[in-house]
């Protein structure tokens, strides 16, 4: 299980299953600091991914408004 801030860059390291709290900053993963209630969420319902029926290798999208302000995660450039 992997949660990640950046999809595309996650996806290219085929992680089994993939947590996506949309718009959280590199570094805030499960949250900004000092958002425990958030945080506590967040591990919660990627752990809860464990037992759903999920395809291999799928990135499950969340958001999360109490995060507040939105980011978007850089573009990877496909290479040939």
């Amino acid at each position: 299980m992997l949660i990640t801030v950046s999809p595309e860059v996650s996806a290219q390291m085929r992680p089994p299953r993939a947590l996506y709290p949309k718009g959280f900053k590199i570094g805030n993963s499960l949250g900004r600091p000092g958002m425990r209630e958030l945080q506590k969420k967040v591990l919660r319902d990627a752990l809860n991914l464990l037992t759903q029926n999920t395809r291999p290798g799928e990135t499950i999208t969340i958001e999360y408004p109490e995060y507040g302000e939105q980011y978007e995660p850089p573009h990877v450039k496909k290479l040939g």
